[in-house]
């Protein structure tokens, strides 16, 4: 049976050997000032991405916090760091997982809109049939992803293009 403290201690190692080193800049991580960092050498299996990142980010989570970031991790096949990083750079470039989310959303917002606009557009004519509100709802259903996708295309072409002007 295992102390508390021992718990503890394992827990916290188990913890840093998890962060991320950083390579070169040689200043200490935010987390631990007055300490001097040890450079592990790279290993054989690591890539060369790997060693040609020179900074980190320390952060501290809770033993729950952990358990769901090594759950994730383990889910997607990577190590715990590999893991954080490409959820960080996902969310920061805004390529993460609420897009595709937003075009679920979109595609249905597109689909509605569709089908308001062909049912205002008929019902001006004069009444509308069963038959007419059934085509109408399938053609709606039919282009609601295509017209949700080329949205986003365009709102993408438009930001690189803002982004384009704005760089020197």
């Amino acid at each position: 049976m295992t102390t508390a403290g021992e718990a503890s201690r394992r827990r916290c190692a188990r913890i840093q050997s998890h962060r991320v080193r950083e390579l070169s800049h040689g200043s200490p991580m935010a987390s631990s000032p007055d300490k001097t960092q040890v450079i592990a050498p790279p290993t054989a299996g690591s890539s060369a991405n790997e060693t040609a990142r020179g900074r980190s980010v320390a952060t501290r989570l809770t033993e729950a916090e952990f358990s769901e970031v090594d759950a994730a991790a383990s889910a997607a096949g990577k190590k715990v760091a590999e893991w954080l990083r490409d959820a960080a750079l996902e969310h920061a470039r805004g390529t993460q997982d609420d897009e595709q989310t937003d075009e679920v959303l979109l595609a249905e917002v597109m689909g509605m809109r569709s089908l308001m606009l062909n049912l205002f557009g008929r019902a001006s004519q004069g009444p509308i049939s069963t038959e007419d509100i059934r085509k109408m709802s399938a053609y709606a259903e039919s282009v609601k992803e295509q017209k949700a996708a080329d949205f986003l295309a365009r709102r993408r072409f438009q930001k690189r293009a803002r982004e384009s002007d704005e760089t020197p």
